[in-house]
């Protein structure tokens, strides 16, 4: 799988200077590390768009980006794709310089480049600053050492006859300005001028004095003006859930960009590559593979002397010399990613076998080899048990590509019948937290996201309160619109609205909490060991195998999450708290921006849904009444 955001356009992308970077960096820098030092780069399809990408300008001239991420499993050279940019920012040219009317050169170390017409033109940096950051203090970092490489056994060696001084902790530039890595302490290096930087594996920025100092980084970017354009390259494998790490962060920053949650900020471009395996599934060596293929894509060397692609419906296929598959598909299609590549060094023999190492922990292998997410060591429920309930992902998949967060609000109203009883949990909040309606249909346990108000992150928190009367309004369109059988509510701050919802529809629920005349209000602080048992037949289902039953079959023990990321977040985000008399879930901190109300708002629907099939059983059941035989 391969989540971009903001998926760019190919006229976004002839908008762009990658294309000249692309050269540039093929023409005079080499690879610094590894079995391939010291020989030229060429770009994979991937890479060469993620730097086009990455370069995207807008109609003004101006970097489209100020925030770059680029998520890729281990072995895939991160680092050294990031000292391949920290050296075009150095001596490149990377700035905009004018829109090329066609025929215009731009030449460096006697190579020339011509621009097209329409092309935008590149100038370099005056004066630029380029910082690459290293984890360890003992270690200038992967990042710095390809450089240092680079400036003095390549191409660009050259240029130490025209000012340039390479040392093991700076490079002085000939034209003015300097390269140099950084470990020291945030504070120590506020007052900075930087044009551009680089943080490498930001999965480790997990402690106060690393989230500190890529604070104040990013901050000395602001500093410098329209003419240096600034930013910066953030690099990473899966982050640990938990540990609050500058890469937890941004990914929580893409899916609220996703979700539309971030209106008039869009300064990070996403690019996240991964696979989707179950832990049992790893022993299927066809299973393993595949997940292994569409996680590495084309770092990963093919199984034979052929390219391969990705289709569309999942399908993985060779291309020929022309690019292209015996159906006629290449990478020019909509929906088609780059699969194992002839030019990949990442070796599948060796992948495998670290996975299936017995003493290797499952979750690191998820982590690291496949990409995604493992499970938080008090998860409520593990990764595995989400990703093999969820349902309908074509869909979503579909919805999420449209960029309009209301086509994914709707994406579930095309697999849920105005006639298929459902039921509805409801969980709310005021000013913090967030609020969540969701449905689950009585007949599968189909759980889905009718509706969420999620607090925003950020200035826009301050004076943020969930509109009330929204979700007033979308509760009355389902009773109206759907065959809604039972509600359940959790009873906090919302009270008054939840006892008209009794009033006006409490003639249509077959179903209440406790068989009494409430037959929505659910307060879940009062109803403790009621949640305690629906937690423990929830998980239960969820440890089963997912079933899709047919339309006129009910599986009771079943359950399914509609594949919307809002929903299944909340779940992943459950932390399990162990009481006397069972357990209950949290999020991991009071304070925590990882939510659950969905999840608990899901919790309440599953319960209503329990209840109407507990209800059904007993009105089904023929009573003997026995009478004396004289």
């Amino acid at each position: 799988m391969h989540d971009v955001i903001p998926n760019l356009t190919a006229e976004d992308r002839k908008r762009s200077l990658g294309w000249l970077a692309v050269w540039w960096i093929e023409t005079f820098t080499l690879l610094g590390r590894g079995g391939g030092k010291g020989k030229s780069i060429r770009h994979s399809p991937e890479y060469f768009r993620f730097i086009v990408d990455c370069y995207a300008l807008d109609r003004n001239g101006r970097r489209r980006f100020g925030h770059v991420f680029l998520s890729r499993p281990k072995g895939c050279n991160k680092s050294g794709f990031a000292a391949e940019i920290a050296l075009f920012e150095a001596f490149g040219p990377c700035r905009f310089a004018g829109w090329a009317k066609g025929g215009e050169t731009y030449t460096f170390l006697g190579c020339t480049y011509v621009y097209e017409r329409g092309e935008p033109m590149g100038r370099p940096v005056q004066s630029p600053l380029v910082v690459c950051l290293a984890t360890a203090e003992e270690q200038t970092g992967e990042v710095y050492d390809t450089v240092y490489y680079n400036c003095t056994e390549g191409p660009l060696s050259l240029l130490a006859g025209r000012g340039m001084d390479a040392g093991k902790t700076r490079i002085l530039l000939p034209m003015g300005g300097e390269i140099r890595y950084s470990t020291a302490a945030a504070r120590s290096k506020d007052g900075g001028l930087q044009t551009w930087c680089c943080f490498d594996e930001t999965h480790q920025y997990n402690n106060k004095r690393l989230r500190d100092l890529y604070t104040i980084m990013t901050q000395n970017l602001s500093k410098r003006g329209i003419d240096a354009d600034p930013w910066f390259l953030e690099t990473t494998t899966m982050y640990s859930p938990g540990e609050n790490s500058v890469a937890e962060t941004t990914y929580k920053t893409a899916h609220d960009l996703m979700e539309g949650r971030l209106k008039g900020w869009e300064d990070l471009l996403f690019d996240h590559r991964y696979a989707t395996i179950g832990r049992q599934d790893m022993a299927d060596d066809d299973k393993l593979d595949r997940a292994i293929y569409e996680a590495y894509g084309s770092a990963m060397r093919s199984p034979d002397d052929h390219d391969w692609i990705f289709l569309p419906d999942g399908r993985m296929v060779p291309v020929g010399p022309d690019g292209r598959s015996a159906d006629g598909w290449s990478l020019r299609d909509p929906g088609v990613e780059p699969g194992p590549s002839v030019n990949g060094w990442c070796d599948i023999k060796r992948t495998r076998q670290k996975i299936l190492d017995p003493a290797y922990d499952p979750n690191d292998a998820t982590r690291y080899y496949f990409n995604n997410l493992a499970s938080a060591r008090d998860s409520w429920l593990t990764e595995d048990m989400i990703q093999n309930h969820v349902a309908y992902r074509d869909i979503v998949d579909r919805a999420l590509a449209s960029r309009d967060v209301h086509v994914l609000d709707e994406a579930w109203t095309q697999v849920v019948g105005e006639d298929e009883e459902i039921t509805l949990g409801f969980d709310g909040s005021t000013s913090d937290d967030s609020t969540a309606l969701v449905g689950c249909r009585v007949r599968d346990g189909l759980l889905f996201l009718v509706k969420i108000d999620q607090k925003p992150d950020g200035p826009q928190a301050a004076h943020w309160r969930v509109d009330r009367d929204s979700f007033d309004g979308k509760v009355r369109w389902m009773f109206n619109h759907y065959n809604v059988v039972g509600m359940f509510a959790d009873t906090d701050e919302w009270e008054p609205y939840i006892a008209q919802w009794e009033l006006d529809y409490e003639s249509r629920l077959k179903v209440s909490p406790r068989n009494n005349n409430s037959h929505i209000r659910f307060p879940m602080n009062g109803y403790r060991r009621d949640v305690m048992g629906m937690l423990k037949t929830m998980y239960a289902a969820f440890n089963e195998d997912m079933r899709i039953p047919s339309d006129d079959d009910v599986d009771r023990t079943n359950i399914m999450l509609f594949a919307d990321p809002r929903l299944i977040d909340h779940f992943r985000n459950a932390r399990r708290r162990d009481r006397p008399e069972g357990y209950l879930v949290f999020k991991e901190t009071q304070n925590s921006p990882h939510k659950i109300d969905a999840c608990m708002a899901a919790l309440l629907a599953y319960a209503a849904r329990a209840k109407v099939l507990g209800q059904r059983d007993e009105d089904e059941t023929e009573w003997f009444i026995p009478s004396r035989v004289y």
